[in-house]
């Protein structure tokens, strides 16, 4: 028996895609919600949080003609799902497997990859006790961290810091 279900967009309200999730999964659709770590300042410290890569959209795997998409729009969190007139638009599955091979051991979609960091590339640290000082990217050691020269008194020094605590400046 072939699979003819397809990967749609849902619409959620705002700051409830979780919550739209794991309804669903109540419900027992099949859904995907992309997340990745972010770093943000608030009250003047720099905290890193997760939240959706597409703010307000996750993503289900439905059968056109045997899944009833009315009690999607009435599922908590969600507002209904992405259409184009009487259109209800499909996502290629490459896509939804290609977002899923880029996620860590935590769930979380990697985009440092994306980050499209060549060395000599100025970048501003974001964490950590430097943050807000600007260095001069160098490599990649690994998964999960960054070689950056960082000029302080004069004095150019290599660096290592988690990936996620620098971001290009353009």
């Amino acid at each position: 028996m072939s699979d003819n279900r397809q990967w749609r967009a849902v619409l959620c309200r705002p700051r409830q895609e979780r919550r739209a999730e794991a309804h669903l999964e109540n419900q027992g659709f099949e859904v995907f919600l992309p997340r990745m770590r972010a770093s943000t300042r608030y009250r003047g410290k720099w905290t890193t949080r997760v939240e959706a890569l597409f703010p307000r959209y996750l993503f289900i795997h439905l059968e056109e003609f045997a899944d009833d998409f009315s009690t999607i729009r009435s599922t908590r969190g969600v507002i209904g799902l992405v259409r184009f007139g009487n259109e209800f638009p499909t996502l290629e599955s490459g896509i939804i497997h290609e977002l899923r091979v880029r996620q860590n051991d935590h769930g979380l979609i990697d985009l440092s990859e994306a980050m499209d960091l060549k060395t000599d590339d100025t970048v501003e640290i974001t964490n950590g006790a430097m943050a807000g000082l600007r260095a001069v990217f160098r490599a990649r050691t690994g998964d999960e961290r960054v070689v950056v020269l960082l000029k302080l008194l004069n004095n150019e020094r290599e660096i290592e810091l988690p990936r996620d605590h620098i971001r290009k400046v353009v």
